[in-house]
């Protein structure tokens, strides 16, 4: 799906021609059709998307025009002047650059309120969160799911419709020097970095560097912009001193110095400042913080929040990142399973851990998979996991991977493990490792086909009541 607001005219004729600079060679491109969508996918197109044909290293988007078009494709950009003339397409020199200037375009015509969200952990749930909230202020586009990067972000641009209120923006990076680049073509109005932690640390020297990195997004923040940091995190001062070179807005949140506050109260959190009180029934203690985050936002912008303390009361986990659900194995058989596998990293996981403990059960049964990315240090940073299990004390823990074996080899003495070499097999022995009402947790780096192994879960049994 290219854009979830289906009736949205996002683009016309002249403004794409003007954006690009490119050419209506046969004076037919669109032929009066409408635009509701962007795609670069020939899989997912749909009717009335506008389709930009990239060379890719593996695909490239010009062979698949004539299936575009004839699954409802409104029209196409190309760099192939035959494909232009054979099929209506508006003729650029690039298509890459064409996405990028079609992007600069949008970002240009929007004149509602970009914020922006990076951090090492948590910009997926913190952004899909802050649409749900934004919502009841006005019309909200978000990033589409974690579509983070260049490509990412320039289809999320062209897809924001130029009337809405507010844009959340997503923005990833593994490298350095992306985030500049993100940034400048977003230009925020407000920033919010929800930490930063050893994530990517294979393309950095050290965790310092990868601030740096991230202090990047700043670069694009628009004038007397106002930058939201986390002061929990031991970056928190290293990134306001280089964002007082952009801005002097920078406002604090987390738990030891913020506008909000939070307190653990009838086996929820309660988030409260002066003048708001609310309850967080689904959220742990890490989302919790980046909701304060949001609620921070609302107050930079003047909103009123006791308009959303409803709404705020039934958010949850996205999925993959903590979401909760039964499973009914059989008819003697119901499970939790909380699906934690989009990613996994130190932080995230010694985070989700601790999470686990303040909740604590005898039923836990903890699948992790290998913490990947980490570089020549990844034996330690596995190992240093093994405490935080062991305080945890689940009944079964159950590994998957080289790395993750660091875990069951370390632990076996003092809990019940077994290592599976690969996901198949994890598959095939579940039902026998696990007993009724068991609360099943699930962390691994995404590559470890954990999150594949959670939906597939999903899909073979019936929801438990």
């Amino acid at each position: 799906m290219s854009s979830s607001f289906k009736d949205e005219i996002l683009w016309t004729k002249d403004e794409l021609i003007i954006a690009s600079k490119g050419k209506d060679l046969t004076t037919k491109f669109l032929n009066n059709k409408k635009i509701t969508g962007i795609s670069i996918d020939s899989r997912s197109i749909e009717k009335n998307d506008l389709f930009i044909a990239l060379r890719g290293k593996n695909h490239d988007g010009h062979n698949f025009l004539e299936k575009v078009l004839e699954k409802g494709a409104s029209g196409v950009v190309v760099s192939c002047k035959d494909s232009a003339l054979r099929y209506n397409g508006l003729f650029v020199k690039n298509t890459h650059a064409a996405l990028l200037s079609f992007a600069k375009f949008s970002r240009n015509r929007f004149k509602g309120k970009i914020i922006a969200i990076t951090g090492s952990n948590g910009k997926t749930t913190t952004k899909d969160m802050a649409k749900i909230i934004f919502n009841e202020f006005g019309k909200t586009f978000a990033t589409p799911g974690n579509n983070n990067n260049l490509i990412g972000l320039s289809l999320s641009l062209m897809k924001l419709p130029y009337n809405f209120h507010y844009c959340i923006l997503e923005l990833g990076m593994s490298k350095k020097n992306e985030l500049k680049k993100l940034s400048l073509i977003a230009n925020p109005d407000l920033i919010i970095i929800s930490n930063v932690s050893n994530n990517h640390l294979e393309n950095f020297k050290s965790e310092e560097d990868i601030a740096l990195a991230k202090s990047e997004i700043f670069c694009g923040l628009k004038k007397n912009g106002q930058v939201i940091l986390n002061y929990d995190n031991k970056w928190f001062n290293y990134l306001e001193n280089i964002a007082f070179n952009y801005t002097n807005n920078i406002i604090p949140f987390g738990v030891k110095k913020s506008i909000f506050s939070i307190f653990k109260e009838k086996g929820s959190f309660l988030v409260k400042s002066n003048d708001f009180k609310t309850y967080l029934n689904h959220l742990p203690h890490h989302l919790a913080l980046n909701i304060i985050s949001i609620l921070t936002v609302l107050k930079c912008l003047e909103l009123d929040l006791n308009k959303i303390k409803e709404k705020i009361k039934q958010l949850s986990p996205s999925d993959g990142r903590g979401n909760k659900f039964k499973l009914k194995i059989n008819a003697n058989k119901t499970i939790t399973l909380i699906n934690d596998a989009y990613n996994s990293s130190p932080h995230s996981l010694e985070t989700s851990l601790k999470n686990l403990l303040i909740n604590n059960s005898n039923k836990y049964v903890l699948i992790i998979g290998d913490m990947l990315e980490l570089g020549p240090n990844s034996y330690s940073y596995h190992k240093k996991i093994v405490p935080f299990v062991k305080k945890l004390n689940p009944k079964t823990l159950l590994t998957i991977g080289n790395l993750s074996k660091i875990l069951s080899d370390n632990l076996k003495n003092d809990i019940i493990c077994k290592h599976f070499k690969n996901i198949e097999l994890l598959e095939t022995n579940f039902d026998k490792l696990i007993h009724n009402n068991d609360i099943v947790f699930v962390k691994g780096s995404n590559s470890t086909g954990l999150y594949k192994f959670c939906k597939n879960l999903e899909k073979k049994y019936k929801l438990g009541e």
